[in-house]
């Protein structure tokens, strides 16, 4: 016992970073206005821990800030990689190119900065990253800083000063950055003179998928087989019912249309005029949902459980044709998509479908919808996929005229491998499906680990470098970024308040910010842009840290 209390050995260590984990955790529940530092209280408890001469082995700790670094930026890898590509679609182009347009200015203020003042670059870049609220820019600058200088990550152990100063500036800058970005928004709904409810009207993601119900009055549908009907249009829809004389007929009869047909489809917003031109005008669905006849045509969501189903399209498996069933929709990960012929499942897809009762069990089946197939983990692709983004992290890259080899290292290599196992893994058959909860619990613990070791080893010194200037620093990195930005995207791009608002939040990766706007603006759809952009802001955040470390070694 006295070994585990007074020892600097491997139980001391983790009993010490396990007090400090809980303990910022614990303080992270505290909220004010909706706004909360989350996970940062870990950083902040292990700094003052630090700071106070609790230690643990530095090795030790070392080894665990890189395990953790690594785990989390390949869990949050995963977790966006099915919607990476999906985001840089249709409307999310233009949201995507405002964020990197907002990141390259927080750069381009970083370097500005640099050069007027006596701070160090590296110090620099943690400002920046705590600003942008980029915990996986933290890590990376650090290694990618003795990756450089030393060649090897391990110098830390030795010479932790640059690293206590990236540490300490994002510390200092973190808050400010949620603060600077609340006050910003606050001000843009005076000058922008928002009405919310107006507002509302003008969000329009065009690759959202919505249910609309339309009245057959076009003549030249008129006598045509619903399949006719459908081949007649460019775009994408999926008819779920036909209701004729208050009676629902199951599309897979495939109908011949009538006037006063009430056609229930699911189809992009892009797509909503398209069909009213096609059909008729649209109604209103007064139950609110997909009638049911008196027989057994029933409304189902089957899970996507078996792995021999990730990889294979919806038209090879022809449930239309072998059972009499519909797919309408597929909801993957949070996001609706069209139930189109090429579309690629994997594990945990789940699937709107309506046909008879019988047919369904048999669409049951085939697809698995067993939440037993969701518990058991699947862990290979996870362990190669780590064992890849190392490999691919340490490969070197040569740019002309620089004499510094520059890497991925442990975050980047990682992060760009899970992210191409999430979106290609199905179409090769891989099974990368995690459940919310599982990945979830991956990603914190390793966040967890990472921040927590980050404080304890520079909490020693962190008083010693400690730069109160940080905090301007960190304002002006992100307001004059963020404000320029949202004046393109209102009156350039004609962009709503709210949708201005879940670019920001997600350009700049700050989910405090996210829910202070949710709980104040009483509405979800800013997180329509903030899941657009977020999952390419963050990669892109990673890569400037490493960009401007590199530089440190150039100006």
């Amino acid at each position: 016992m006295r070994d585990l209390f007074l020892s600097s050995g491997t139980g001391h260590s983790l009993m010490v970073l396990a007090f400090v984990i809980g303990l910022g955790l614990l303080l992270g529940k505290l909220k004010y206005k909706g706004i909360s530092l989350g996970s940062i209280w870990i950083l902040l408890t292990g700094l003052l821990c630090g700071a106070l001469g609790i230690k643990a082995d530095t090795l030790f700790l070392h080894f665990l800030k890189e395990f953790g670094l690594v785990i989390f930026v390949f869990a949050v890898g995963l977790q966006v990689g099915p919607g990476f590509f999906h985001s840089f679609k249709g409307n999310g182009l233009k949201l995507n190119l405002l964020s990197i347009l907002l990141i390259f200015l927080s750069l381009g203020c970083t370097l500005v900065l640099y050069g007027i003042s006596n701070e160090q670059l590296p110090a620099l870049t943690g400002v920046m990253s705590g600003a942008l609220t980029n915990t996986p820019g933290l890590g990376t600058a650090q290694q990618t800083y003795y990756d450089i200088a030393y060649g090897t990550f391990l110098a830390e152990v030795d010479k932790p000063a640059v690293s206590s100063s990236i540490a300490g500036a994002f510390a200092v800058a973190y808050p400010v950055g949620i603060l600077s970005l609340v006050l910003l928004l606050l001000c843009l709904r005076r000058v922008f003179k928002t009405d919310l409810n107006a507002e509302s009207d003008r969000e329009d993601n065009g690759e959202m998928v919505r249910e609309m119900t339309v009245q057959v009055e076009n003549p030249a549908v008129f006598g045509k087989t619903l399949t006719e009907a459908i081949e007649k249009f460019n775009g994408h829809f999926v008819p779920s019912a036909l209701t004729r004389d208050g009676q629902t007929l199951n599309p897979a009869t495939n109908p011949v249309l009538q006037q006063g047909d009430r056609i229930i489809l699911e189809t992009q917003k892009k797509d909503k005029n398209m069909v009213r031109i096609l059909f008729g005008q649209e109604v209103e669905n007064r139950s609110g949902s997909t009638p049911v006849a008196t027989g057994n045509l029933v409304n189902r969501n089957l899970t996507v459980t078996k792995p021999s189903m990730t990889g294979r399209k919806l038209s090879e498996l022809d449930i239309l044709g072998k059972y009499g069933v519909t797919v309408t929709l597929v909801n993957r990960s949070g996001i609706r998509l069209v139930a189109q012929p090429d579309l690629f499942l994997q594990m945990g897809d789940s699937l709107k479908v309506i046909g008879e009762e019988k047919a369904i069990a048999k669409v049951a089946d085939l697809v698995g919808n067993s939440s037993e197939g969701l518990d058991k983990p699947n862990l290979i692709p996870v362990f190669i996929g780590i064992g890849l983004g190392l490999i691919l992290g340490y490969l070197p890259i040569r740019f002309p005229g620089m004499s510094n080899v520059f890497r991925l290292g442990l975050a980047g290599g990682p992060l760009i491998i899970a992210i191409l196992l999430g979106h290609f893994g199905p179409k090769r058959k891989i099974t990368t499906y995690t459940t919310t909860s599982a990945n979830r619990m991956l990603r914190e613990v390793g966040l967890s680990l990472m921040l927590g070791t980050i404080g304890l080893s520079a909490g020693s010194i962190f008083t010693q470098g400690f730069h109160a200037i940080w905090i301007l620093f960190a304002a002006l990195i992100v307001l004059v970024p963020a404000l320029v930005t949202a004046l393109v995207a209102r009156y350039a791009c004609k962009m709503s308040f709210l949708q201005i608002c879940g670019l920001l939040t997600g350009a700049t990766t700050n989910a405090p910010v996210l829910e202070f706007v949710k709980e104040n603006y009483g509405s979800d759809r800013a997180t329509v842009s903030y899941a657009t952009v977020y999952p390419f802001a963050l990669f892109l955040q990673v890569m400037v840290a490493q960009i401007l470390i590199i530089l440190s070694f150039v100006l």
